[in-house]
């Protein structure tokens, strides 16, 4: 596995959830896979590393529901926007959440994901040579710009 960008850096991920046991287990599933990752509770602290670090981040992994006045489909509009090579997968738990409103390029999947799936997603949007499909899990809906895949 080529766990470096052309730069000869790993792909940096920026996981944005509120919840620390999910925050963890996506970081600790990211980092063991070879990613460097950087963590934000909302989606605020997110654009404030994206501010800094922008140049650096491949993908921001965000749940929709981050407590703050940005939640998680404003923040991809603002990366869309901002930063439009960053890519940026959105997920969320709440049915209620819907990803039809998305207007920029981004993904969603519903929780509860698969961490292989995930891999999958982030390993091709990063860049790497061995990423994955770009299917989400066997049943899962992906929705990219609105439109259900």
């Amino acid at each position: 596995m080529n766990d470096v960008t052309p730069s000869g850096r790993k792909p940096v991920i920026l996981v944005v959830e509120d919840q620390p046991d999910e925050r963890f287990l996506a970081a600790t599933l990211l980092e063991e896979t070879g990613f460097t990752v950087i963590e934000a509770e909302t989606a605020d602290k997110a654009l404030s590393i994206l501010n800094d670090r922008a140049e650096e981040v491949s993908v921001v992994f965000s749940d929709v529901r981050t407590p703050g006045p940005i939640g998680g489909f404003e923040l991809a509009r603002i990366i869309g926007v901002t930063w439009p090579r960053v890519r940026v997968l959105l997920t969320s738990g709440d049915a209620g959440d819907q990803p039809s409103d998305l207007r920029v390029s981004a993904t969603f999947i519903p929780k509860p994901w698969r961490a292989e799936d995930i891999l999958a997603w982030v390993e091709q949007a990063a860049g790497r040579p061995d990423g994955g499909p770009s299917v989400i899990g066997q049943g899962s809906k992906i929705i990219t710009r609105g439109m259900e895949t």
